[in-house]
């Protein structure tokens, strides 16, 4: 079992994302841990320069990557409600993103998401301010 301390998402967050929550069968302990783990490292280095952010900074961002690394396995995704195409006898479907043009893949919608989060609360924003007004 691993001995992570997760500090910005906790491994019940993780599991009560998907309905029914995430079963201790499908993902143990110390596999959830090593993956909140390895997203918060990574979410640290990338964007904070090193820096673990705040916990209210980058609770959701760390989230979704947690959960879109356990949703790739095909047979989690089924039984979590997050597939990508399914076969009924003679009848199958496949999801499509809102274009309709491409494949829906849940995890990486929730990838997405975390890091389009992480680019806006990382951004400089660059401004200009007048110095020296009153001379």
């Amino acid at each position: 079992m691993s001995d992570y301390i997760p500090q910005l998402v906790k491994e019940y967050e993780v599991r009560n994302f998907f309905t029914p929550p995430l079963d201790y069968d499908d993902v143990d302990k110390a596999e959830l841990l090593i993956k909140i783990e390895s997203v918060e490292t990574f979410i640290k280095d990338v964007y904070f320069n090193g820096n673990m952010p705040s916990r209210d900074t980058a609770k959701i961002p760390a989230l979704l990557l947690v959960v879109s690394q356990i949703i790739q396995n095909p047979t989690l995704a089924k039984k979590y409600g997050a597939i990508v195409s399914e076969k009924l006898g003679d009848y199958s479907y496949r999801l499509a993103n809102e274009t309709g043009n491409t494949p829906y893949n849940a995890y990486k919608v929730y990838r997405e998401m975390a890091f389009s989060i992480l680019r806006a609360k990382c951004s400089s924003t660059w401004k200009v301010y007048k110095t020296n007004d009153g001379l």
